[in-house]
C-alpha cells in the first residue's frame, strides 16, 4: 500500500527513521519538572549552605545543568508532531512522475579526505532519484580526486584562492552553477537513493530557505565513534524537533538542501566564521526565511574515530554556538529574530556550558577529601532525597525516549568538557581559530599529551580516593559522607583512566582503521543502502497509481 506521496510503505526502512517523541517520555518530563524545583529550592536554602566559596561553585555548576536540563525538558514539551500539508505530498508525487524537474545541484565539499571515501559518496549522490548535477567542490587541488570524477560522470570545482575554507568552497561554486536548489554533503556522508525525494518536497513552501536532514553514524565502532553517535541522537531526536515548532532549526553543515534565492539574499554562505554553518542560518532567519527539520536518516556518515577527530569535531562546534552566544546580538533590538529564536541560539552556547560545570563537579571530591571543605552542610540522607531524584530523572527521559543509552555517551562527553572550556576562553578572547577536517588523517596522532587536562584530574581524584580510604578508620570520620566522596572520586578516577587509555591506544588504532578506509571497508559497511532495481521502480511507479486516493497524512513534527 502506498504513502500519500506514492512512496511504498516500507521503502524508507523504520530503523531509519528517528523515534518520535514519546508519551511516556513527555509523563517523565512533567514529573522532573516539579523534582527540579524541589532540587533548587533545596540548594538555595540557607540552611544547607555549607564553605562559602564551594557552595558557589557548586550552586553555578549545578545551575547550569538545571537550566539545560529545563531547556530540553521545555523543547520536548511543545513537541507537537503535525501532518505534512497536502503540497508536500502533491510535490513527491511529482517529482517521482516527472512532472515537477527543478534544477539541483549537488555539492560535495572535500578537503584531503581519502579517495575511497570520496568515491563512495559520489556514486550514492550520482544515483539519488530525481535528475541532478553532481560537483565535487574539491579544496584539496587533488588531480586524483579530479581523475576520479571524471572518471565517474561528475563535475569538478576547484578555485584559484583558499579563502573562507568550507564556506568559501561553497560560495565559489554558487559562482559556477545555478541550479534553483543546493544540495550539500561532506566528503563522507552518504546520501540514500530517496535523499531528493524524501527531503526536496519540503521546499514547496517558498519561503523555506533550506532543509536540514539528520546526520547518522550506523556503524560507529570503538568508544569514541560510539559516543559521538550517541550524541548526535539526542540532539536529533530532542532538540532539533523541538526547534522545528520555533523556526530555529540550524544547518549543521552537511544533509542539507538551501534554495539558492535564499543563499544569494544573503551574499552566499557566511564567511567571518568558521562556523559557517550556524551563521548562515541566523543570518536567513533573521530576513524572515523558514528553516525546515526532516527526522529521517536520509544520509550516512562516518563518526569520528579518534579522540584526536572528536576534539577537533567539538572544539569546532562549541567555537561556534559560543561565538553566536557572545557576539550574536541575540538581545539587541533589531535583530530580526524573535525572542523564541533567540532563546534556542542562546541555548547552543549554553548547552557546551555543561562542560565547564562538569569539570567543577570533578574537582569536589578532592575538595572534600583533601581540605573537608563541602558545599552543603546536612544530613546525607537530606541531601539524597533531593539530589538524587533530579539526577536519575535526566538520565531516565533519555533512556526513555533513546531506547536505552550507552555509557560511551557519557564517557565521550566527560572527556571534551576541556576542549569545550578550551573554546570557551577562545571565543571570548575572539582568538581565530583554523579550520581543520574532523577526520582528516594520520597527520599528528599524540598520545598522552592530547589528554592532559583528563591526566591532571585524574591523579588529582586519585590522590582524594587514597586519602580518602585512609580516613575510614580515624575515629570522628564521617563515614557516609567520606564514603560517597570516595565513591565519586573512584567514578571519576574509572572514566578518566578510560580516556587516558583511549589516547595512548588511539595512535595504533587509527592507523589500522586508515588502512581500512582505503580499501573502502568502513564507509561500504556503514552504508548498505538498498540498491536501485528494476522492483525497486516498480514499487513506485504501482505507489504512483494507487496514490491518486490518498489515504491520511503521515505525521511530522513540528
Amino acid at each position: 500500500m502506498a504513502t500519500p506521496d506514492g512512496i511504498e510503505q516500507g521503502r524508507v526502512p523504520g530503523e531509519l527513521t528517528w523515534r518520535p517523541i514519546q508519551r511516556s517520555t513527555r509523563l517523565a518530563v512533567a514529573v522532573a519538572l516539579a523534582v527540579t524545583l524541589y532540587y533548587m529550592v533545596f540548594l538555595l536554602n540557607p540552611a544547607y549552605r555549607g564553605d562559602v566559596w564551594v557552595w558557589a561553585l557548586v550552586l553555578f555548576a549545578e545551575g547550569i545543568t538545571i537550566f539545560n536540563a529545563l531547556a530540553m525538558w521545555w523543547t520536548v514539551l511543545v513537541f507537537v508532531p503535525r501532518p505534512d500539508p497536502p503540497e508536500v505530498y502533491a510535490w513527491r508525487r511529482q517529482l517521482l512522475a516527472g512532472e515537477l524537474t527543478p534544477t539541483i545541484d549537488v555539492f560535495i565539499t572535500v578537503y584531503g579526505e581519502p579517495l575511497d571515501i570520496i568515491l563512495v559518496t559520489i556514486r550514492a549522490a550520482r544515483e539519488m532519484r530525481v535528475p541532478h548535477r553532481v560537483w565535487v567542490l574539491d579544496d584539496g587541488d587533488s588531480d586524483e580526486v579530479r581523475a576520479a570524477a571524471d572518471a565517474e560522470g561528475v563535475g569538478y570545482l576547484r578555485r584559484k584562492e583558499h579563502l573562507h575554507a568550507k564556506a568559501g568552497n561553497i560560495n565559489a561554486a554558487l559562482r559556477r552553477t545555478d541550479g534553483e536548489f543546493v544540495v550539500i554533503f561532506d566528503a563522507d556522508h552518504v546520501p540514500s537513493p530517496d535523499f531528493l525525494v524524501r527531503a526536496l518536497p519540503h521546499m514547496q513552501d517558498p519561503g523555506v530557505a533550506f532543509v536540514q536532514t539528520p546526520q547518522a553514524f550506523p556503524s560507529a565502532r570503538g568508544l569514541v565513534a560510539e559516543g559521538a553517535a550517541e550524541s548526535q541522537k539526542i540532539f536529533y531526536e530532542l532538540v532539533l524537533p523541538g526547534r522545528n515548532f520555533f523556526n530555529a532549526v540550524f544547518c549543521v553543515g552537511t544533509n542539507v538542501i538551501f534554495r539558492r534565492t535564499a543563499l544569494e539574499e544573503i551574499g552566499g554562505m557566511y564567511t567571518a566564521s568558521n562556523s559557517e554553518d550556524i551563521w548562515t542560518s541566523i543570518e536567513l532567519q533573521r530576513r524572515g526565511w523558514r528553516s525546515w527539520f526532516v527526522p529521517e536518516m536520509l544520509a550516512r556518515g562516518l563518526a569520528p574515530d579518534s579522540l584526536l577527530s572528536y576534539f577537533k569535531q567539538q572544539f569546532r562546534w562549541a567555537y561556534g554556538a559560543f561565538e553566536v552566544m557572545l557576539r550574536g546580538g541575540l538581545f539587541r533590538r533589531g535583530t530580526g529574530l524573535t525572542l523564541d529564536q533567540r532563546f534556542q541560539y542562546l541555548l547552543a552556547g549554553v548547552n557546551y556550558l555543561l562542560s565547564l560545570a562538569a569539570l567543577i563537579l570533578m574537582c569536589l571530591p578532592a575538595v572534600y577529601l583533601l581540605f573537608g571543605l563541602s558545599p552543603i552542610r546536612t544530613d546525607i540522607s537530606v541531601w539524597l532525597v533531593h539530589y538524587a531524584p533530579f539526577y536519575l530523572l535526566i538520565v531516565l527521559v533519555t533512556v526513555m525516549q533513546l531506547g536505552g543509552f550507552k555509557p560511551a555517551a557519557v564517557i565521550t562527553s566527560i572527556a571534551a568538557a576541556p576542549v569545550h572550556v578550551r573554546a570557551l576562553v577562545m571565543a571570548i578572547f575572539k582568538r581565530k581559530v583554523r579550520w581543520t577536517v574532523t577526520n582528516s588523517g594520520p597527520a599528528g596522532l599524540p598520545g598522552v599529551e592530547l589528554v592532559l587536562p583528563h591526566v591532571a584530574l585524574l591523579l588529582l581524584n586519585a590522590v582524594a580516593l587514597a586519602v580518602g580510604v585512609s580516613m575510614l578508620p580515624l575515629r570522628g570520620t564521617n563515614v557516609v559522607g567520606v564514603g560517597l566522596s570516595i565513591a565519586w572520586a573512584a567514578v571519576y578516577v574509572v572514566v578518566l583512566g578510560r580516556v587516558v587509555v583511549e589516547a595512548v591506544i588511539a595512535p595504533h588504532v587509527v592507523r589500522e582503521r586508515l588502512e581500512q578506509r582505503k580499501a573502502g571497508a568502513l564507509l561500504a559497511r556503514a552504508l548498505p543502502w538498498p540498491a536501485r532495481t528494476d522492483a525497486n521502480d516498480d514499487l513506485v511507479n504501482a505507489a504512483l497509481a494507487e496514490s491518486a486516493n490518498p489515504g491520511p497524512a503521515r505525521r511530522r513534527s513540528a
